[in-house]
């Protein structure tokens, strides 16, 4: 399989992460993102060995990156959780560790964006210093309650004041205005690519569907990240009823291999 293809451990929600790792080989895949919780439920040197013995590496992990900025012991204490999640990051050998950056914490949103630079910082450091790059998400609107930066547009107001890179989910940012542009101005910035698909009409989350079944220009977005000199996996992320009634197995199996064919195709 093609050597940028990358399949998320999400795709497999009953599975451990050193199981997820041996479902992922068995597709071919040489890429696998994990969550951090699975990763630390399954511990580093577990998820480690899994990845060895199968020929996986593991690529991101996601991390406390949703700051509690209410007061400076909550900040504190935040602070450390993310620590945790950065080292564990470092022990599976992940190069990436993505996250929301929590709610608002005020009406104005340029003053949220100000809080979070000026709180993130240090942990910023603390991860380039275990070879860790972390990277924010944008997410719909409908996560408020976990992140205020729904756009890749205002991720990118946020991420180079923090020293931070983005990871871009094809899924939540796809309907932006000027996207294409964005990803050839700043590909530098985008350190993670995670791609599913939705149909038009669906009206409730999770609504993922196989890359290629829907209406989600794909393709296109593909190839723009290739043109703007993005270096990275793409990382197959799938959950939510259409992908249940696939088969998590079998709706992972096609859409490694919609991608494996579409890299392929376009010369990656």
């Amino acid at each position: 399989m093609h050597p940028r293809v990358s399949v998320s451990g999400l795709c497999f929600p009953e599975l451990s992460a050193t199981d997820a790792i041996e479902a992922i080989a068995g597709l071919g895949a040489a890429n696998a993102s994990l969550t951090g919780a699975k990763a630390r439920a399954s511990g580093a040197e577990a998820v480690v060995a899994a990845g060895r013995r199968h020929g996986v590496n593991i690529v991101t992990t996601t991390g406390a990156l949703g700051l509690d900025l209410s007061s400076g012991q909550a900040s504190a204490a935040s602070l450390r959780r993310a620590e945790q999640d950065i080292d564990l990051a470092a022990a599976v050998g992940a190069a990436v560790m993505y996250g929301l950056v929590g709610p608002r914490i005020s009406a104005r949103w340029d003053a949220c964006a100000d809080a979070y630079v000026n709180a993130v910082g240090e942990l910023v450091g603390y991860a380039a210093d275990r070879g860790v790059t972390l990277a924010i998400e944008p997410t719909s609107w409908l996560y408020a309650d976990l992140t205020f930066i729904h756009t890749f547009h205002d991720a990118l107001l946020v991420a180079p004041r923090a020293g931070l890179g983005i990871c871009l989910d094809a899924f939540h940012v796809w309907t932006e205005g000027g996207l294409r542009e964005e990803i050839g101005e700043h590909a530098r910035l985008i350190a993670h690519v995670q791609l599913s698909d939705m149909t038009r009409g669906s009206r409730a989350l999770p609504c993922r569907a196989l890359p290629g079944d829907g209406d989600v220009p794909l393709a296109a977005v593909v190839q723009w990240l290739l043109d703007a000199g993005y270096p990275g996996v793409f990382d197959c992320e799938l959950n939510g009823p259409a992908i249940d009634a696939i088969g998590h197995h079998a709706a992972a199996a096609k859409a490694a291999a919609w991608l494996d064919a579409l890299l392929e195709e376009l010369g990656a």
